[in-house]
């Protein structure tokens, strides 16, 4: 029978993540093969310790955000214009330095 089965490590001891189908005190070999993580399971652990260490907020829920009315948008969409365009704002910067 081979069979290939994901496990754990945690504290010295590989936790297999379903029984075997053997009887007891069979003898097999283990070939020890480390999961590669995907990207997504990658930035999921960057963003856990952005977290923890206080960089970061979790998300807030949907329900946790206040709606901005009509006015407030209008009031930030004319700001955002009065300052001009991108391209101009990047030139201007550029040219202050």
């Amino acid at each position: 029978m081979n069979e290939i089965i994901e496990a754990i490590y945690e504290h010295g001891i590989l936790r297999l993540s379903k029984p075997l189908s053997l009887p007891d005190k069979t003898h097999v070999q283990v070939n020890i093969l480390v999961k590669q993580s995907t990207i997504q399971e990658e930035k999921q652990k960057v963003r856990q310790s952005l977290i923890n260490a206080g960089i970061i907020c979790k998300d807030p829920s949907p329900e946790n955000i206040e709606r901005v009315s009509e006015e407030r948008l209008a009031m930030a969409a004319k700001v955002i214009a009065s300052a001009g365009s991108l391209s101009e704002l990047i030139i201007a910067e550029r040219d202050g330095r």
